[in-house]
């Protein structure tokens, strides 16, 4: 028995996890000849197309080969289309959670998620395979929060099991073309939003514990890292990546939806006042009075119309006014990007991380209650934000199987044509 598996076997938690580091540090070295892919236009490829439950993902007559389960729906003539559309990789999201549900399906899963790989590959896709975990949900078991222990978990009680995911993707993907695919081990860690300091950060250990993982059976495959409270740059601005330096074949990723009043804005699964407050202008300083005013009272319509309980629609009357003062006072449009995407080229610049080894992973925006006139400027924005510091990109979503929806960006699903709005902005013709 190794001795990673006595540790996970007959360790505590704190002490896998140091055990987990000293590996890291001590694994393999990539070396300066490692080969990572060379990416630029991404798009992101979507987990799920319906929001598959546990019960019903294994019921007797669900097709689990189907995995992602736009596989089967989307042939390689229309991924091909997609290809000719401009972008040279895929962010390919894979959902974690299944392996969790039934572990005597991992192998098909597995084999389900290369033979989407392979396929990609074949029409000319670099891919980045993105563990995907999302939050848990009553019908979604051992999701984000069981795994870290955030939200609502009272301890990270699937962190072990998830680092032995990780090996065996590390290990299944460790024999592809190093120059063509990447392996992500975590979206948007949701770890540390409370933490007043760095010092008592926990996704740092953590991380540490995923790429020891990887590296012990894959120690040329290039991995993706990115910092906690979310993935966004907040979180990786706070995080050292010297335990790492001595690793050629390490990419770093970030995400960013500024402004999130808008791109976040009109979301079906919430109440906040973002899903009551849509039609935002952009950038912020175009909000003046008289809009503010219209918007507002549209809002508060609403409000009317979906809320009955008379004290909660006072507090988000209250809450959309304090929304509508936020985004002004945010200032938000192309120069608060360019700052961002300049903070993130600073800290790869101090810990000398070459500007092609950072990574845009997602940005975008829910297009059902906002114009795309308006998403296509934000979606310029960063990505000339993000190209100007030298950094590749992802788009988040192509939504593959449903036009015109949600956070994707296809016009037309059997020619895979993007939106003509978001395919100027995002300079693809």
């Amino acid at each position: 028995m190794s001795l990673a598996a006595v540790s996970r076997r007959r360790l505590g938690l704190g002490a896998a996890l140091l055990l987990a580091f000293v590996l890291a540090v001590s694994a393999p070295l990539a070396g300066a000849s490692a080969e990572v892919p060379t990416l630029r236009r991404g798009v992101n490829l979507e987990l799920w197309q319906q929001w598959t439950g546990r019960d019903a993902f294994l019921a007797p007559g669900y097709d689990r080969s189907n995995f992602p389960d736009w596989s089967k729906r989307v042939d390689d003539d229309r991924l091909a289309a997609l290809r000719r559309q401009g972008f040279d990789f895929v962010r390919l999201n894979v959902d974690p959670s299944p392996f969790f549900w039934d572990e005597t399906l991992d192998d098909r899963l597995l084999d389900s998620v290369e033979a989407s790989v392979r396929r990609l590959l074949g029409v000319g896709f670099a891919v980045v395979i993105d563990l995907h975990a999302v939050p848990d949900a009553p019908d979604r078991p051992q999701g984000l929060h069981w795994i870290l222990g955030t939200g609502d978990a009272k301890a990270s009680f699937g962190f072990i099991p998830y680092v032995g995911l990780v090996r065996r993707f590390a290990a299944r993907f460790a024999g592809l073309p190093a120059n063509r695919v990447a392996l992500e081990l975590l979206n948007e860690p949701d770890q540390d939003w409370f933490s007043r300091f760095a010092l008592t950060d926990r996704w740092p250990g953590q991380l540490a514990s995923l790429v020891a993982a990887a590296r012990a059976v894959a120690p040329r495959l290039p991995l993706v890292l990115s910092g906690g409270r979310g993935g966004g740059s907040e979180g990786l601005l706070r995080l050292d990546p010297s335990p790492y330096a001595h690793d050629d074949a390490i990419l770093w990723t970030f995400h960013t939806y500024e402004p999130l009043a808008i791109t976040h804005s009109g979301l079906p699964w919430e109440k906040t006042p973002a899903h009551f407050l849509t039609g935002l202008p952009y950038p912020a300083a175009r909000l003046d009075d008289a809009t503010a005013a219209r918007l507002k009272a549209l809002a508060l319509a609403r409000v009317a119309a979906e809320i009955a309980d008379p004290g909660e629609r006072a507090k988000l009357a209250e809450a959309i006014d304090g929304a509508l003062d936020k985004y002004r006072r945010s200032q938000a449009g192309p120069a608060t990007l360019a700052a961002e995407m300049r903070a993130v080229a600073d800290w790869a610049g101090r810990h000398g991380i070459a500007r092609d080894h950072v990574l845009l992973g997602e940005f975008g925006g829910y297009q059902d209650a906002t114009s795309l006139e308006i998403l296509a400027a934000i979606v310029r924005a960063t990505r000339e934000a993000a190209e100007a510091e030298g950094f590749a990109w992802a788009i988040y979503t192509a939504g593959l199987t449903r036009a015109h929806s949600s956070f994707g960006i296809l016009a037309d699903t059997t020619t895979m044509t993007v939106e003509e709005p978001i395919a100027a902005a995002l300079g693809l013709r």
